[in-house]
């Protein structure tokens, strides 16, 4: 008996506009406008994206494609579920105690992430050239927002004003791009574009 191939369609538009919205609720945290009471708020939100994005990202890995299979996994698994369960815990801390608990050890996390943005833009650079760029944003939005939270610095001021901005433009970013993958599949043509690679 021959075995059926299931034809997976691509998972990571649906991923990208979590993204999305999710980095508006992050811009407007570390922003300032509106208070550390909602973390509560986004971290149910990056949760419930981090669940659905691992879903989706292993959906790419079974389309073979491992470059969006593995961004999408760094964002369900570390990013969405990761900075979700901590914003949960902090959370937590501010309600028992009235006050933030030391989110410095976040900072130094948010290094590691950073760096994983870097380590991928050679091959971001591979698929389009805009990707490449806010792949550099976002990592520096990352690098900002560690040095705030090593820092102790407040919301709403200085590196985390640098990081909401980041964050916003890769969040209106991550909408264009979803909106690119599922216009030019609809329309079976390249309506929409992302713009060629860097790198051969």
């Amino acid at each position: 008996m021959s075995e059926v191939k299931t034809n997976w369609a691509m998972g990571t538009p649906a991923v990208l506009y979590m993204v999305g919205t999710s980095c508006i609720g992050v811009f407007a945290l570390l922003y300032g406008l509106v208070t550390p009471g909602a973390l509560p708020i986004i971290a149910v939100l990056l949760i419930a994206c981090g669940i659905a994005t691992m879903i989706l990202g292993t959906i790419e890995f079974a389309r073979g494609d491992i470059l969006l299979g593995s961004i999408d996994m760094v964002f369900g698994g570390l990013i969405f579920l990761g900075i979700g369960f901590m914003l949960g815990a902090a959370s937590w801390w501010l309600v028992q105690t009235g006050g933030l608990p030391d989110l410095r050890m976040a900072g130094y996390i948010a290094i590691g992430i950073a760096l994983i943005f870097f380590l991928l833009l050679p091959n971001v650079g591979k698929v389009s050239w805009s990707l490449f760029t806010i792949f550099i944003v976002l990592g520096l939005g990352i690098v900002f927002l560690a040095w705030g939270l090593i820092g102790g610095v407040d919301f709403g001021v200085g590196p985390m004003v640098w990081s909401a901005i980041c964050f916003l433009l890769f969040g209106l970013y991550a909408f264009y791009a979803a909106t690119v993958f599922i216009t030019n599949t609809v329309y079976q043509a390249p309506k929409l574009g992302l713009g060629g690679p860097i790198f051969k």
